[in-house]
């Protein structure tokens, strides 16, 4: 039995459905069942709670040998590292408590990296915490998500611009969730792995923002420009338009510097993604801003 932790989530969703649709046995850890179809409910087993509650996390787990545990995302938390620690410490309590053989965790890459690097460092923190759980653990190395670029959306549309705080012609590993979600399943599904060990999972190759905006130009029909902003202007973006905490906005503005600054360049490049990022804009994007 599997336990999917974040079912509703960007790859907790993925991650189920695809365990489901290889018939494999599944249980999900949720605080609201109504936010999952009901598709899926009747393929699965439910148990319900709070990924901060230690005996529910520990019920939850009972007589599941294999978990995916992700921390839930937040722009609102008021100390990020305290934020990703709680939860970290209490899955590697029940997963101590349940007797978990195997966990797989999502962490980001450059965890060799000497950068502070905002929420990622908060990401290794979990990650290390996890490692003491007894369990053999694959924590998931990713880089940048492709689908950091929806939530500039409203501004690809108005404007056809996007902002970062990141130099616009440096190239960096880039990846889909569906891509971390797919080498995620084959992990849980696979039964003879042990030990703890990081595993990279990056994009097809590495790729600059300007190269994005040239590419969403082509497909749209309309000029695209990506413009890198100062840390300040983008905090400010963070807490007037997106209302994030202020924590938050400082942490991911670290994230995004480190990124800049070669977090990920010790990182050794892999070649087992398939999704290059004008296959996953014109799925994703282009109709959004045409």
């Amino acid at each position: 039995m599997i336990l999917v932790t974040t079912p509703t989530g960007n790859t907790g969703s993925m991650i189920l459905r695809q365990l489901i649709e290889r018939g494999q046995q599944v249980r999900i850890f949720v605080r609201d069942p109504e936010k999952i179809s009901a598709d899926i409910l009747e393929k699965v087993e439910v148990s319900t709670g709070s990924l901060l509650n230690e005996s529910e996390f520990t019920e939850a787990l009972q007589g599941c040998d294999t978990l995916y545990f992700c921390v839930p995302q937040s722009n609102t938390q008021e100390d990020v590292n305290a934020y990703y620690e709680s939860f970290a410490n209490v899955a590697s309590n029940a997963i101590k408590n349940a007797g978990t053989e195997r966990v797989v965790y999502l962490s980001s890459g450059g965890k060799e990296s000497n950068l502070q690097a905002g929420l990622i460092t908060a990401l290794h923190k979990g990650e290390d915490i996890i490692n003491q759980s007894g369990a053999s653990v694959r924590a998931l190395r990713c880089p940048v998500f492709y689908e950091s670029i929806l939530y500039q959306i409203t501004s690809l549309k108005k404007t056809g611009m996007f902002f970062l705080p990141i130099n616009g012609n440096y190239k960096m590993p880039q990846v889909a969730v569906k891509d971390i979600a797919s080498k995620a399943v084959e992990l849980l599904i696979d039964k003879t792995w042990a030990g703890v060990e990081g595993y990279a999972i990056q994009g097809p190759k590495d790729i600059s923002y300007s190269d994005i905006a040239i590419q969403l130009s082509e497909l749209t029909g309309k000029p695209i420009r990506f413009q890198q902003v100062s840390n300040e202007d983008y905090i400010k973006t963070l807490l007037g338009q997106h209302h994030t905490s202020e924590a938050f906005a400082f942490s991911l503005t670290e994230m995004l510097t480190a990124i800049g600054n070669g977090l990920y360049d010790a990182e050794p490049r892999t070649d087992d993604t398939t999704t290059t990022i004008k296959d996953w804009m014109i799925e994703n994007v282009v109709d959004k801003i045409k």
